[in-house]
């Protein structure tokens, strides 16, 4: 029998009484926000593969999740957060340069298209090299386009220093990608 879409809350319930249908449910519903946002984050596919593990781990062996504090979604992404940064201290590494298979597929002249993955890995760049505060905000708000509110709940921190943490994100990508701009126009 199919199962109707439920809520998370719905899913996490029956997941945690061993349904394996609703955790499946939840995974592929979580799995690839998780993945792109520990991705970013960290610049580490291992890295976002572990983490991502992780989190569902933490999920079904008790992580205390209170929908009265947010969303299923916000807590996931706070507890990828928490391990991401964790992994990234505890390393001190720098990021692994992008995979090949994730620059954009090329358009269908091939000037084109070696020019669009050259832009884009001057962002990814851009964006690796942003003060990780400012980065993950900018990475939440603009990749996986969540509300300034969830991301204030992701990261502990009013909506206010969220908004400065974009900002400043912003202003440094700019600079940061200036010269590309005048000479890839």
């Amino acid at each position: 029998m199919a199962r109707p879409v439920d809520s998370d809350e719905g899913l996490l319930q029956e997941a945690l009484r061993g349904d394996e249908a609703a955790f499946d449910a939840l995974y592929g519903r979580h799995r690839t926000p998780l993945f792109r946002f520990a991705w970013r984050l960290s610049g580490s596919v291992a890295t976002a593969e572990d983490v991502v593990q992780e989190c569902f781990l933490a999920l079904l062996n008790g992580a205390s999740f209170d929908a009265g504090h947010g969303t299923l979604r916000t807590y996931l992404f706070g507890i990828a957060r928490h391990l991401v940064m964790k992994r990234v201290k505890l390393e001190g590494r720098a990021t692994e340069s992008p995979e090949a298979d994730d620059a954009p597929a090329a358009a269908l002249d091939p000037l084109d298209g070696l020019m669009a993955r050259e832009r884009a890995l001057l962002v990814e760049q851009a964006v690796m090299a942003l003060a990780p505060l400012q980065r993950e905000a900018l990475i939440l708000f603009e990749y996986e386009d969540l509300k300034l509110e969830e991301i204030a709940i992701i990261t502990g921190v009013d909506v206010g220093t969220v908004k400065s943490r974009l900002h400043r994100a912003r202003q440094a990508l700019r600079r940061r990608l200036a010269p590309c701009e005048r000479s890839c126009s």
